[in-house]
């Protein structure tokens, strides 16, 4: 389901974060919701951050990474996970939940909104290729 969500990542790195993850699953906690028979409906992926837009500095709950099987969808699954996560962040003492999401997923947008969660910024991020003994 990781690489659903992120599909660009290489399964080496993905291997390498949930090795991470479960060695710390104190900051780094994560959710799974599965149907009657067992099968993954979708996941959460939680950590602490020491800082969130709209919510300042100090430690804050974070969702790092939800997704749900696109099967599963419009059943209250997402609206679950994310529910216990703030239980999670909540039982730490943490004041705000952050999130974020890519600016064209108007799924996500939706679904923040809907639970409560408000726009705190845009971010745009820029790369230019350099070209080895060129000008800058």
């Amino acid at each position: 389901m990781r690489r659903a969500l992120w599909p660009d990542c290489p399964l080496r790195d993905h291997r390498k974060e949930m090795a991470e993850i479960l060695e710390d699953a104190r900051n780094q906690p994560v959710w799974v919701a599965e149907d009657g028979s067992g099968e993954l409906a979708g996941f959460l992926e939680a950590s602490v951050r020491n800082y969130a837009d709209g919510a300042g500095r100090g430690n804050v709950g974070y969702l790092e990474g939800w997704y749900v099987n696109p099967r599963f969808r419009k059943r209250g699954i997402g609206h679950e996970l994310v529910r216990a996560a703030e239980r999670w962040a909540v039982r730490r003492g943490f004041r705000h939940m952050g999130s974020d999401t890519w600016i064209g997923n108007k799924g996500s947008h939706r679904a923040h909104l809907a639970m409560g969660y408000r726009e705190a910024g845009r971010d745009i991020h820029y790369v230019k290729r350099l070209k080895p003994g060129g000008r800058p």
